[in-house]
């Protein structure tokens, strides 16, 4: 694991460039720096060494410098790759993961990629072409940013703040803020700057001559439903995510897992521990606040599955939290549950280098509810156009009351043409008519187009789903999973230079989670139930039978009490004013209404994390 960046073109060839982007990522990989640098091509890493801790330096070099790479991430199947690349009589010279890579690519050109089972952000110098290859693994867990110089060249690195060091340009994106509004994130290949560059989940990019050319190598099909019953189901799931678990335990340095209690991370920590000859180690984090402290089961977890379990009680100070994460988040994001994310890794890193997490098993195996109520609902669309006359009655009513279940469920009860616009408006955090009335009149007309509503559009359209409850999750795969949750992940927990491995995420499980039918995956109308039966195969049902708790945090009654000053500071201060992105008098509003007691943290927290980026990050 490490953070990596580079340049190449007639611009490239200056160690001290290169060197102030790696020292800028050094949190990503603090025990040691590699910089590789000829003319025209300049490749570094900042390394957090893990596998081969001894050997794989980096940028490593072979066939007498003809292939130079840098790589950030895990390859979990390397020692396969590796005997397969020995019978082939290739001479290897280490014992780790990134030398396998060069090979490969030396063997299989391109092609090479399918072969890679894990996380990955590669770039590949091919002295001989001349031409530099970057590569992102198939579900964006490890992010990879790039930009075009005036030479036709390209600067690239593990976060934007790399390629910040050697440009005194910031120019913010609107479009991509008005995403952020929209879905508390930007999707790639938007960043919040214009000029800079997501390489999109599952994609690679070929630069020759300074010519570019980015192409898809995968993504998630369940339009083939293989699997036929529910013990076909549980048995292939149970091998597979089990095999995904054993080989993501593979390390030199300390490692543990993060256990929140929920069936996700349970089913890893057992897996985990049956693989292991010493008690497993186990980290949650919980808050005094009962309503989002989830610490209890994952404590009752831990003893039954006799981990060596740590446990952090917190009440945080939430400004000084806010602020820390608004000089760590270089792009604009607006998940708050980043915070307890933040807090969780930096516990677990004072013990371990390496954790395992649930991530990805709630998207895969189909954990939320809204994946069957788009459908209930919409088959509803009769009723709600008849009650249509008093929704507004009804939105106020439920606006006063300050109840969020009860604005949920008016929201619910509007009319949608179709599943789509229907979904879209689920999973939103500020919706359409919200945004015009939140930017300014002299950036609304810019900032506020079609772009949302066509975008969410295309994927719904384009997600390989021939079932209508899998449309939904094959759309979160290839959005809010890599755009929101491993975004939010790598971010958080490579701050605390803590690697995060997913099993759910191994490409392997995700394809099975593809073959299954709907009507498995949602038996008898209950969601995740392939692995909440699975999860009864370790632990009591009763830490399994129980409702789903998100990782969140008191964040309505932190802005209307801890924050309070802050957020009117931020939001209606004289940097917002002469940015003129919003409508202060609109804003002011939210912030009255919501410390009068109804909550508008749903709008208001976007618009704080927004200002808060603007100003660490283009002031």
């Amino acid at each position: 694991m490490c953070g990596i960046a580079g340049r190449v073109g007639s611009h490239a060839g200056n160690t001290d460039s290169l060197k102030r982007m790696t020292d800028s990522i050094m949190h990503r990989g603090p025990d040691d720096e590699g910089h590789f640098v000829a003319p025209g091509i300049e490749l570094g890493m900042r390394r957090l060494a893990i596998i081969d801790v001894a050997g794989s330096k980096q940028p490593l070099s072979i066939n007498e410098r003809a292939i130079t790479l840098v790589f950030n991430g895990e390859i979990y199947n390397f020692q396969e790759i590796r005997q397969f690349l020995l019978s082939r009589g290739f001479n290897l010279q280490t014992q780790g993961d990134t030398e396998v890579i060069a090979h490969l690519y030396l063997l299989e050109g391109l092609e090479f990629v399918h072969r890679l089972r894990g996380m990955f952000a590669i770039a590949i110098w091919d002295a001989k072409a001349r031409k530099l290859i970057l590569v992102r693994d198939r579900l964006g867990k490890k992010p990879l940013m790039y930009r075009f110089t005036g030479d036709n060249g390209i600067d690239f690195g593990s976060e934007v703040r790399a390629l910040l060091q050697n440009s005194e340009k910031r120019e913010p994106d609107l479009e991509a803020i008005n995403f952020v509004l929209a879905f508390g994130y930007a999707p790639a290949p938007m960043t919040g700057f214009r000029g800079i560059i997501s390489l999109p989940p599952g994609h690679l990019l070929t630069w020759q001559d300074g010519k570019s050319e980015v192409r898809r190598y995968w993504k998630f099909d369940s339009s083939k439903k293989t699997i036929k019953t529910l013990p076909e189901a549980i048995e292939q799931t149970r091998s597979v995510l089990d095999e995904a678990v054993q080989v993501r335990l593979i390390s030199e340095r300390p490692l543990g897992v993060l256990l929140s209690g929920g069936i996700d991370s349970t089913l890893v920590t057992a897996m985990a521990a049956q693989h292991l000859t010493t008690p497993l180690k186990t980290y949650s984090l919980g808050f005094k606040d009962q309503q989002y402290d989830e610490s209890s089961f994952a404590r009752k977890v831990a003893a039954h599955l006799q981990t060596d379990h740590h446990e952090l009680i917190m009440e945080p100070d939430p400004e000084l939290l806010v602020r820390t994460l608004a000089q760590t988040l270089d792009r604009p994001f607006a998940d708050s549950s980043i915070l307890p994310t933040y807090l969780v890794s930096q516990f677990a890193h004072s013990e371990v280098v390496v954790a395992l997490g649930g991530d990805g098993g709630d998207e895969v195996f189909g954990g939320y509810r809204r994946y069957l109520l788009v459908d209930k609902l919409q088959r509803m669309n009769w009723l709600f156009k008849g009650v249509r006359p008093f929704t507004p009655l009804l939105e106020n009513i439920a606006r006063i009351s300050g109840n969020r279940n009860a604005s949920r469920i008016v929201g619910a009860m509007r009319p949608y043409s179709d599943r789509q616009e229907r979904y879209m408006s689920l999973v939103s955090l500020v919706h359409r008519n919200e945004r015009d009335r939140l930017w300014s009149d002299n950036q609304r007309k810019g900032a506020n187009g079609n772009e949302v509503e066509d975008w969410f559009r295309n994927v719904w359209g384009s997600a390989l789903a021939s079932e209508s409850i899998g449309r939904p999750l094959a759309v979160d795969i290839e959005t809010y999973l890599p755009e929101d949750l491993n975004f939010k992940v790598d971010i958080a927990s490579m701050a605390n230079s803590l690697e995060m491995r997913s099993p759910f995420q191994d490409h392997k499980v995700v394809e099975l989670g593809g073959q299954i039918p709907d009507h498995l995956k949602f038996h008898k109308g209950e969601t995740k139930y392939i692995l909440k039966q699975l999860a009864k195969e370790f632990v009591p049902a009763d830490l399994v039978d129980r409702p789903k708790m998100g990782f969140g945090i008191p964040r309505a009654s932190w802005m209307r009490n801890d924050l309070k000053h802050l957020v009117s500071d931020v939001l209606l201060g004289s940097s917002a004013r002469n940015r003129g992105w919003f409508d202060l008098a609109n804003v002011s509003q939210q912030i009255s209404l919501h410390n009068q007691g109804v909550d508008r943290d749903r709008i208001l927290w976007p618009l704080f994390a927004i200002e808060l980026w603007a100003q660490n990050w283009l002031d």
